[in-house]
């Protein structure tokens, strides 16, 4: 799969009409919005999923209507996505807004606030991996070799090398549009290698990276 090419999720798909139809005023949504109860998600970390990649954000209030969330870069194009706050839990949502640093969503079907509300007891939280399929250049001293990048956290990744590399071995990750990250091997099955880095990704680092290699910052 291309860096760049499109991705396709399911509800996500051209021609889908939101449940309200019609074009959105961000004011009049704004003001559904300030008179229906709202909960504040302090630092409640989520993945938007849209048609160009996999990006973080940082959720801020929730209502029944809609969702604003805090972001790093600019929004990919197009108005429709889903918002993960857990693996395998999309919301459907769409665009009213986008700001400076924020943006506001509706959601697009109706959704059972106690659920969300509730997933942090029910579920701990793990970090967020965002899925990527990006070629790189592995190297330890003067061995070097190819992979391909199969998804990114904070703390490491998951790649398909071109050849086995040793468990707890230190490597250096090449990936054009980033910094050269250092690594160690925690795990391996057959070519399929997990590692963790040396130095973990701030929050916001790790938005913005998203960001740089798939081509929105």
């Amino acid at each position: 799969m291309s860096a760049n090419k499109p991705h396709t999720w399911p509800g996500l798909a051209t021609g889908i009409q939101c449940q309200a139809g019609g074009p959105v005023d961000p004011a009049a949504l704004r003001i559904e919005q300030r008179l229906a109860p709202r909960y504040t998600l302090l630092l409640r970390q989520a993945k938007l999923r849209t048609r160009h990649g996999e990006f973080v954000c940082i959720l801020r209030d929730l209502s029944e209507t809609g969702i604003s969330i805090r972001i790093f870069h600019p929004l990919p194009p197009g108005d429709r996505l889903a918002i993960e706050l857990r693996e395998g839990c999309p919301y459907l949502v769409e665009k009213v807004w986008e700001g400076e640093g924020e943006a506001g969503f509706r959601f697009r079907d109706r959704v059972a606030l106690e659920e969300i509300l509730q997933d942090d007891a029910l579920y701990p939280r793990r970090p967020l991996r965002v899925a990527l399929e990006l070629p790189l250049v592995m190297a330890s001293g003067a061995d070097r070799g190819q992979a391909v990048l199969g998804n990114l956290s904070q703390q490491g990744a998951r790649l398909d090398a071109d050849r086995e590399w040793a468990r707890d071995q230190l490597v250096r990750l090449t990936i054009a549009g980033l910094p050269a990250i250092h690594a160690k091997i925690r795990w391996r099955r057959e070519l399929s290698h997990g590692l963790v880095f040396e130095d973990r990704f701030s929050f916001r680092g790790f938005a913005l990276a998203l960001g740089r290699l798939q081509g929105i910052v």
